[in-house]
C-alpha cells in the first residue's frame, strides 16, 4: 500500500471514529451528559482556571468547549484528508465545509430523538470549531508551501 493510500485509510478511520464519538455523546440522557461534563470539569478545571480565572470554570463552559473541541478535531481530520488527496481547491474546501455543517446539524438532530433538545447556538459552535481547524491547518499548509517556494533548496 502506498503512503498516500495508507494516510487516506488512517484519516478515514479517524473521521469515522470521531463521528461515532460525537453522535454517541448525543445519545446520552441529560443526566448522563451532565455527569460526564462534571467529571471532565474536575479533570480539566484547574487548567481552564489558568485562562478564565479561579472559580470561573462552569459545567456550561466545559460543555461548550467540548462541542468546539470535538468538531475542531473533525475539521482537522478532513483538512488533512484534502491535503493528502491534493484536493486543496475551492471545490475541495467547499466540500469539507459542507461535510462539517451537515455533521453539526446531524449531531443536534440526533439529540432530538434522545430528549436532549437541540440548539442552533450549538450548531454554530460546532461549525465554528470545525472551521477554525480548517482555517488554521490550511493557513499552515499554504505558509509551508510559500516557505518552500521562497527557499527551493530546502525541499
Amino acid at each position: 500500500m502506498k503512503k498516500k493510500e495508507t494516510v487516506r485509510a488512517v484519516l478515514t478511520v479517524l473521521i469515522v471514529l470521531t463521528l461515532i464519538f460525537i453522535f454517541r455523546n448525543s445519545t446520552d440522557s441529560k443526566e448522563e451528559s451532565s455527569a460526564l461534563s462534571l467529571y471532565v470539569k474536575e479533570l480539566v478545571g484547574p487548567i481552564l482556571e489558568l485562562f478564565v480565572g479561579k472559580g470561573k470554570v462552569t459545567e456550561h463552559l466545559v460543555r461548550k468547549l467540548a462541542h468546539f473541541t470535538e468538531f475542531f478535531a473533525l475539521g482537522a481530520e478532513f483538512s488533512f484528508l484534502i491535503i493528502n488527496e491534493k484536493k486543496v481547491s475551492i471545490a475541495g474546501v467547499s466540500l469539507i465545509l459542507l461535510a462539517g455543517l451537515v455533521s453539526a446539524l446531524s449531531d443536534e438532530t440526533v439529540q432530538l430523538f434522545f430528549e436532549r433538545g437541540s440548539s442552533v447556538m450549538d450548531v454554530w459552535l460546532d461549525f465554528g470549531g470545525y472551521c477554525t481547524a480548517v482555517a488554521l491547518i490550511l493557513l499552515i499548509f499554504f505558509a509551508v508551501i510559500r516557505f518552500k517556494k521562497d527557499r527551493p533548496n530546502l525541499a
